[in-house]
C-alpha cells in the first residue's frame, strides 16, 4: 500500500484516566451503510473501515479506514476486551486520490505484539472524529477449527444485489473469521462510489473480520493501476523479490530482466502475498497481465531490441517460482491459493493458456489443497485427471473452483468440450447464471467446502433452489500424510498409520539450477515423416503444446493445415482453410494462427483442442498483395508485408493507420511485441545480398540491422527468448536444390549457414520452439523429409523437479523429474542423508530414469533426493541439478 511499508508498535497511554479523557474529547461516529462516503477533503469521518491479516494474524493486526485527503493524521486505539487501558498506534498517511471530484486518502497501520486467540476492542480516527467502537480476535493455534467465506467476482450492481448475498453468507456462516475474495470486487477500480458500495456491503463484518483479496482485471480499470485497490487494503508485503544482482556485463536483455523484476517486485506488493492462520496458508497471486503491463513497466527501462525479456512471461514467471517457495517451504498443514483469473476457464471462448502453463504445474507438483478463482462469471468446481483414484467420488489433488457472488453472467463453456476437458481436467460441478457463495470450515485434519445458491439469473442451470447447497466436498488430511477428496456421501479412509511426520530437513530444500551459457551451436536431430499435405509450406509452433502446424504451400488446393505432435510425430488434426496460404505463425494472444492466403485475404483460426480450426476472425479481403502478417499484442495492431516491399500497419479496426518502405522482395515478416523490433527477409535473387532486416515499429520503422545472406531467403522464423533468427532458403532460378537454414546470431551479429541436403532442399516454411530450443523446416520437395528437425546446442535444463513425499514404512516413495538438452542429456539421481547440515549428495547406483521409486524406512527417514541431468557439447560436461525433495516416512499403524 505504501513505500517504504511501515509497522506500528502499540505505544500504552501513562493513565487509564488520560485515555478517557482524550476519548471523550472525540466525537464518535458510526458508519451508515453503503451511503457512508467523505463529503469533502476535510471530513475527518473514518470511512471504508476494514481489517486485514498480518502475514502472522495470531500476534499482529492490519487495519485500514478513508477519509478527507486533508486530514494527515489517524491513530488506531485498541485494547483487550474487558480491560480500560487503552494504547495508541500512528497510522501511515497514504496517497491522495480523487473520485467524482472529492478527493479522499486512506490510513493504514500493522500493530504487532498481540495475544494469540485473544478477543480486542479498537476504534480509529484522529482528534477531530472517531468511529464507532469494534472488535476482533486474534488467530489462535494451528488447527483451532475455524471458517471462511469464498466470494467469486461481486463487481455489478453491488448495493442491490451483491449485499443482499454478503448478508446470507454470513447468516449461513455466522462464525466465520472472514472472507477470501477472488477479484473484480468492483467494476471499475479507481471509482470511490463502486467501492462506498462495496464498504457498505460488508458493513459490520470488515470491520470485525480479516479480508482477504486478490485483485482482478476491473481493479485496473481507467488508468487507476490497483492504486485505490493497494489505498483501500494493507496487505502483508512478503511476496515476490527480484533477483539481487550486478548489471555488469550483461546483455541489453538481461539488464532489461534486472529492470523489469525491480519494478515487479513494486507492483506486485500486497497484490501476490501469503498469512498464516490457524494451520492454513492462504495465499494471493495477481493473475492480470496485460492490463498490468503500465504496472510492471519500468520508467526507465533500460534499451533492448533483441534476445529482450517477455514482462508478460517474466509476470508470471516471477510469481511461479515465489509461489514454489512459499509451498515448498509451508510450515503449515494446508494451503490455499486466491487469484482473479482461472486456470481452467468456465465460460465460452475463454482460455488462460499462458496462466495454466505458468501455475498449474507448480499447484500438483506441490499438492496444494485449494485453488479459488473468479473471472468467468459461472461456478465450476473440478480435478486434474492425474489425482483421480479408483475409486468414484474420491481423488487425491488440489481442487480447483470457480465462482461469482455478483449478478452479472457469461455464457458457459459446454459442459463436455471446454478448457477443462481439453487439458486433462474434470468438472465434479457446474453452474451457469447463477450466484453463489461458499463457506469453507477448517480442522486439524479436514476442508469442508459448501457452494449456497445465493441468487438465480434467466437460466440459470441448477434446480437447486436459492439457499440450497449446490456443491459441497471434503478433504481431509492425515498427520501421516495421505490425503483423500470426498465428495457429498462418501466415507473418508481411515488412516494407515498413526504415527506422525516429522519436519526433517523441509526447510533446507535446494533450488533448481539455472543452464550452464554456451557457444550457439546447431545439428540436425530428426525428421518427421507423418504431414501429408501436398506441398509442405509454411510453417510454425506453438510454444505451449509444442504442436507443429504445418500448412500446404501448393498454389492449388484448399490451404490444409496439420498439426504435429513434436513428441510422436504423428499428425493429430487438420482443417482447411478454405484457399494456398502465403504465410502462418502462431499468436498467443487467442491461442491460434494467423493466416496470409496467396491471394492476399488474412484470417485467424483457433487451434485448441475441441475447437481446431475454428475461425477466429474469418477471412478478410485487404486489397494488398499480403505476403505475410503479425498482430502486436501491445498495441493492438496487425502488421502486413507486402509483396512490394511495403510493411502496412492496421488499427483494431483494421483501418489502415501507416505503412513504410522497408525494401523490394519482402517475403516475410515477423515481430516481437514485447520490444516492436520487426524482422523482414527478402527473396534474394544472389548471395550476399541483404535477407534480413530489423527495423523498430515503435520508433518511426527505424532500421535496427541488416543482414546479408545467401539467395533464396525466404521462411523466417525468430527465437526471441536468445536472440536468434533462423531463415529458411527456398529454391532459385539455376538452383533448384537451393535450401536449408541460415542462422542469424542476432547478439553477436554473426550468420552460420546449413545448406547441406540433410538440413533440405527448397525450405518453405520455418516454426521454432523457444522453450525447447528446437526448429521445424519445411522441405516443399519434402527432400529428404517433408519437415527436418533442428536442435540448437544447449546445457541442460530442468523442466520438473521432484516434490517432497510422506510414506509409509514399506511403501513406496515415487520421486519424478524432467529436464532436456541438446543433445539429448542423460539423468542420474543423488541423495543426502537426513542430517541437519549434510550437504553431502551421494550418486543412487542404477537411477538412471526420469523416475525414482525408494522403498520407505525410518533409518531414511528426512533423506533429500534430486536428479542432476548432463550432455557434452564440445568435448565440454555440462549438469544442471534440479531442486531436492524430501521424503518423510511414519510408521505403521
Amino acid at each position: 500500500m505504501g513505500n517504504p511499508r511501515t509497522r506500528s508498535r502499540l505505544h500504552p497511554r501513562s493513565a487509564i484516566a488520560a485515555a478517557a479523557t482524550i476519548a471523550a474529547a472525540l466525537t464518535p461516529f458510526a458508519a451508515a451503510g453503503s451511503a457512508s462516503a467523505a463529503t469533502d477533503a476535510a471530513d475527518a469521518t473514518p470511512q471504508h473501515i476494514v481489517l486485514t491479516p498480518a502475514e502472522h494474524p495470531d500476534t499482529a493486526q492490519s487495519f485500514t479506514w478513508q477519509t478527507g485527503s486533508k486530514v494527515t493524521d489517524g491513530e488506531v486505539h485498541l485494547r483487550k476486551a474487558g480491560t480500560q487501558k487503552w494504547s495508541v498506534a500512528d497510522a501511515r498517511v497514504n496517497e491522495e486520490l480523487v473520485s467524482g471530484g472529492v478527493p479522499t486518502r486512506t490510513h493504514s497501520v500493522t500493530v504487532d505484539d498481540l495475544k494469540p486467540n485473544t478477543q480486542y476492542e479498537y476504534y480509529v480516527g484522529n482528534a477531530a472524529k472517531v468511529s464507532a467502537t469494534y472488535t476482533f480476535t486474534t488467530a489462535g493455534k494451528a488447527g483451532d477449527p475455524f471458517s471462511f467465506i469464498y466470494f467469486g467476482d461481486a463487481q455489478n450492481n453491488i448495493a442491490e444485489k451483491w449485499s443482499p448475498v454478503v448478508d446470507q453468507a454470513f447468516q449461513r456462516f455466522p462464525d466465520a473469521v472472514g472472507t477470501v475474495n477472488a477479484g473484480d470486487l468492483v467494476d471499475v477500480g479507481s471509482d470511490n462510489g463502486l467501492w462506498n458500495e462495496w464498504f457498505g456491503a460488508m458493513d459490520g463484518y470488515s470491520q470485525t473480520r480479516n479480508v482477504i483479496a486478490a485483485p482482478g482485471n476491473h481493479e485496473y480499470k481507467q488508468a487507476d493501476l490497483l492504486r485505490t485497490f493497494k489505498s483501500n487494503f494493507e496487505f502483508p508485503g512478503d511476496g515476490p523479490v527480484a533477483d539481487a544482482t550486478s548489471t555488469k556485463g550483461m546483455t541489453d536483455g538481461e539488464k532489461q530482466k534486472i529492470a523489469y523484476q525491480k519494478q515487479m517486485q513494486v507492483a506486485l506488493a500486497e497484490t501476490a502475498y501469503y498469512t498464516d492462520y490457524q494451520g492454513v496458508r492462504f495465499i494471493t497471486l495477481n493473475a492480470t497481465r496485460s492490463e498490468a503491463l503500465e504496472l510492471m513497466t519500468p520508467k526507465d527501462l533500460p534499451e533492448c531490441h533483441v534476445a529482450c525479456p517477455n514482462p508478460i512471461e517474466l509476470w508470471l514467471d516471477m510469481q511461479r517460482k515465489w509461489l514454489d517457495s512459499v509451498l515448498r517451504n509451508n510450515p503449515n498443514k494446508w494451503a490455499v491459493a486466491v487469484f482473479h483469473q482461472p486456470v481452467f476457464s468456465a465460460s465460452e471462448g475463454r482460455d488462460e493458456a499462458d496462466l495454466r502453463a505458468a501455475w498449474l504445474p507448480v499447484f500438483e507438483r506441490d499438492d496444494i489443497d485449494l485453488v479459488l478463482m473468479g473471472h468467468d462469471h459461472n461456478y465450476v468446481r473440478g480435478y486434474v485427471d492425474a489425482d483421480k483414484t479408483d475409486t468414484a467420488g474420491m481423488t487425491t489433488g488440489p481442487v480447483y473452483a470457480i465462482s461469482v457472488s455478483g449478478p452479472k453472467y457469461y455464457d458457459p463453456a459446454p459442459a463436455d468440450d471446454n478448457t477443462w476437458t481439453q487439458n486433462g481436467a474434470t468438472q465434479v460441478a457446474h453452474a451457469a447464471y447463477t450466484s453463489t457463495f461458499q463457506g469453507i470450515s477448517v480442522s486439524k485434519d479436514q476442508i469442508h467446502y459448501e457452494s449456497v445458491v445465493a441468487a438465480k439469473g434467466d437460466g440459470s442451470t441448477t434446480d437447486v433452489p436459492v439457499g440450497g447447497t449446490l456443491d459441497s466436498f471434503t478433504i481431509t488430511k492425515y498427520d501421516d500424510g495421505e490425503k483423500f477428496v470426498t465428495e457429498a456421501g462418501m466415507p473418508v479412509p481411515e488412516p494407515k498409520s498413526t504415527g506422525k511426520v516429522s519436519n526433517r530437513r523441509t526447510a533446507d530444500e535446494t533450488t533448481a539450477q539455472q543452464p550452464a551459457k554456451v557457444a550457439l551451436g546447431h545439428e540436425r536431430i530428426g525428421t518427421l515423416t507423418a504431414p501429408t499435405v501436398a506441398q509442405p509450406g509454411p510453417t510454425t509452433v506453438n510454444p505451449t503444446t509444442g504442436a507443429v502446424y504445418v500448412a500446404d504451400g501448393a498454389s492449388t488446393g484448399k490451404g490444409r493445415i496439420e498439426s504435429v505432435d513434436s513428441t510422436t510425430g504423428k499428425v493429430t488434426a487438420s482443417f482447411e482453410a478454405g484457399a494456398p496460404i502465403k504465410d502462418l505463425s502462431y499468436d498467443p494472444a487467442f491461442n491460434g494462427v494467423l493466416v496470409a492466403y496467396q491471394d492476399g485475404r488474412i484470417a485467424s483460426f483457433i487451434v485448441s483442442a475441441g475447437h481446431f480450426g475454428d475461425p477466429y476472425i474469418p477471412p478478410i479481403p485487404t486489397g494488398m498483395k499480403v505476403v505475410s502478417v503479425q498482430y502486436d499484442s501491445a498495441t493492438g495492431q496487425v502488421f502486413l508485408g507486402l509483396a512490394d516491399g511495403t510493411v502496412v500497419w492496421l488499427d483494431g479496426d483494421f483501418k489502415p493507420v501507416g505503412q513504410a518502405n522497408v525494401g523490394a522482395g519482402l517475403s516475410a515478416i515477423r515481430l516481437d511485441d514485447a520490444t516492436g523490433t520487426l524482422y523482414v527477409t527478402y527473396d534474394n535473387a544472389v548471395d550476399g545480398e541483404p535477407g534480413l532486416r530489423l527495423f523498430d515499429t515503435r520508433n518511426g520503422m527505424h532500421k535496427l540491422a541488416e543482414y546479408a545472406l545467401d539467395a533464396g531467403a525466404a521462411s523466417l522464423d525468430v527465437d526471441m527468448q536468445v536472440g536468434v533468427a533462423y531463415v529458411g532458403h527456398a529454391a532459385v532460378e539455376g538452383d533448384a536444390e537451393n535450401g536449408g537454414l541460415s542462422v542469424v546470431d542476432l547478439l553477436a551479429g554473426k550468420v552460420t549457414r546449413s545448406d547441406k541436403p540433410e538440413f533440405g532442399t527448397s525450405i518453405g516454411g520455418v516454426g521454432v520452439d523457444p522453450a525447447r530450443g528446437i526448429v521445424y523446416l519445411a522441405s516443399a520437395d519434402k527432400s529428404p523429409a517433408p519437415v527436418i528437425v533442428v536442435g540448437r546446442e544447449q546445457a541442460p535444463s530442468i523442466d520438473a523437479s521432484p516434490v517432497a513425499r510422506i510414506a509409509i514404512v514399506g511403501e513406496t516413495a515415487t520421486f519424478d523429474a524432467r529436464g532436456h538438452g541438446m543433445p539429448t542429456a542423460t539423468v542420474r539421481w543423488e541423495m543426502r542423508k537426513g542430517a541437519p547440515g549434510n550437504d553431502k549428495w551421494t550418486p543412487i547406483a542404477g537411477a538412471t530414469s526420469d523416475v525414482l521409486k525408494v522403498v520407505a524406512s525410518k533409518a531414511i527417514d528426512g533423506n533429500q533426493y534430486r536428479a542432476v541431468y548432463t550432455n557434452s557439447i564440445g568435448g565440454k560436461v555440462y549438469s544442471t541439478s534440479s531442486a531436492s525433495a524430501t521424503l518423510r516416512v511414519v510408521g505403521e499403524k
